[in-house]
């Protein structure tokens, strides 16, 4: 089974939520317990030190070019392991979006960046972008947190009739707060989004559940889905969990 993780945050590289910790011990079950192949997928923010981490470019899949409204920008994918276990990590880099020291919101003050919404979509978009180039069609992508959310959105939309993702099954884990950065109309008829069901209002996490296979929530979430399952706090309870949900969409798949 092929599984693409991709996650606002993965331990030990950005570790502001609970997601990350999730998203550092889940790939290694799998991992373990043999059968799956994976990748794994998060921005290249400011915080994370390049050289501490040892992450160098992969001059390969780097220089795509994502259209961003009325705008292009390149992007630069960037990779490092995750200490003590032979997974790596694939970063989205890109000046515009994500130099900037922070996740979400400014260091000094707290304050969110007006941006967001669009530093999500060019995430989503260079993630998928960067599959295609890879050549590796996943079965499962469970992506992760508020930056992951407009994923299964765009495996429904943008990137339905590509081959690459014809069998693709998502799964998405909501982050566990919800931010104020609610998806209003300019802001899809800007990025060519008007003709996806209605998103004006929503935020994130409401996107990714609505266009989602399957909804795993994290135990503390704020405001889960009607159909959610929830994740356990145990590592080994976490793994039960996303195996037998990505099982069962396989099998609706075979069927």
């Amino acid at each position: 089974m092929r599984i693409l993780f991709v996650s606002d945050e993965v331990n030990p590289f950005s570790q502001s939520s609970s997601t990350a910790t999730i998203v550092r011990h889940l790939p290694e079950q799998l991992h373990n317990e043999g059968g799956y192949e994976m990748r794994i997928m998060m921005p290249r923010y400011g915080i994370v030190s390049e050289r501490r981490n040892r992450l160098h470019e992969v001059i390969r899949l780097s220089g795509t070019r994502i259209q961003m409204g009325n705008r292009t920008e390149t992007l630069k994918v960037k990779v490092a392991s995750i200490p003590g276990i032979r997974l790596q990590v694939y970063f989205m880099d890109n000046d515009y979006y994500f130099k900037r020291k922070g996740i979400y919101q400014t260091v000094q003050n707290d304050q969110l960046f007006e941006d967001n919404l669009e530093r999500a979509l060019f995430f989503g978009r260079a993630s998928l972008e960067t599959i295609r180039k890879l050549g590796w069609a996943p079965d499962i992508i469970h992506a992760f947190g508020w930056m992951s959310g407009f994923v299964p959105m765009l495996l429904q939309t943008e990137y339905a009739g590509d081959d690459i993702f014809g069998d693709t099954q998502s799964v998405f884990t909501p982050h566990p707060v919800s931010f104020d950065a609610a998806i209003c109309e300019a802001f899809a008829e800007a990025e060519g989004l008007t003709d996806t069901l209605p998103l004006s209002g929503k935020d994130l996490n409401h996107v990714g559940n609505m266009f989602a296979d399957a909804t795993i929530s994290l135990p503390q979430i704020e405001e889960k889905a009607a159909s959610a399952l929830s994740f356990a706090d145990t590592p080994g309870e976490q793994f039960e969990m996303a195996r037998s949900v990505y099982e069962q969409l396989l099998s609706k798949v075979a069927a």
